[in-house]
């Protein structure tokens, strides 16, 4: 029924629309689509073949590689995306960051300075976010596929080819290597480092560094044959006392 769904497509037409806004200066090559309603910055490159669908936005200074595609609703700020990159509809890309210096008299914003780099053949669900970095650039690496509604902070570097299930939020300046798996709904503290190939179970809080290769879960995190023991025998414990509050009833 959908045979494009792969990849989003134009909603009304292929080509530059004449309902879409654009800066004199913007680079744009040939073959490149650009939808009704899309705004796109000063100084923007966008390569041919790549897609900017109805009501995006592409800030200053972003540069999109080709065959990409960057679906309805979707925002880019100070950011450089690769070739075959798919950003679906809503996603956020070079936001500022989650930073304030707290004081007595209030929370002062702390200026973000960095950027974004997303390197070639990634895929961004719907309504996720990735942060630009404070004093150097946020990173996705190649190949890597994250799903809707993941939360990816300032200055934090994703390797190539991860798979990133929903709702898992990646705080501050933690670094993922590459093959690195999260389930969904996994929250990795900032400052953390989750090596080559680690695979981490849904549902789990990583708060200290994950060796390569390693199968981590639970809160907090830690190896799998860990974590099993330990509700293995909690469930025991629970059908023991259980049990044993039977019996009591069953005795008075």
């Amino acid at each position: 029924m959908f045979p494009s769904a792969a990849r989003p497509g134009p909603v009304i037409a292929s080509g530059v629309s004449s309902g879409a806004v654009i800066a004199n200066t913007a680079v744009i090559e040939d073959g490149t689509t650009i939808e009704h309603g899309a705004v796109i910055g000063a100084s923007v490159q966008i390569g041919q073949g790549t897609l900017i669908g109805p009501n995006a936005v592409i800030g200053p200074n972003v540069t999109i590689g080709r065959n990409s595609a960057v679906a309805s609703g979707a925002t880019v700020f100070a950011a450089h995306v690769g070739d075959n990159v798919i950003l679906h509809s809503g996603v956020r890309v070079g936001g500022d960051g989650f930073g304030f210096a707290m004081g007595p008299g209030g929370h002062l914003k702390v200026p973000l300075t960095g950027g974004v780099i997303i390197q070639n053949d990634v895929e961004i669900g719907s309504n996720s976010c990735v942060d630009r970095g404070a004093n150097r650039d946020t990173i996705v690496g190649e190949g890597t596929k994250i799903d809707n509604l993941v939360m990816i902070a300032h200055n934090v570097i994703i390797g190539r080819h991860c798979v990133i299930v929903g709702q898992t939020g990646i705080a501050g300046s933690a670094k993922l290597g590459d093959y690195v798996v999260l389930g969904g709904q996994c929250a990795i503290n900032g400052h953390v480092s989750i090596g080559d190939g680690a695979q981490i179970a849904g549902l789990s809080g990583v708060s200290g560094d994950v060796p390569a290769g390693a199968q981590w879960g639970g809160v907090p995190a830690r190896p799998i044959r860990h974590w099993m023991r330990e509700i293995g025998r909690l469930r025991r414990e629970a059908q023991a006392m259980e049990a044993e509050r039977r019996k009591s009833q069953a005795d008075e």
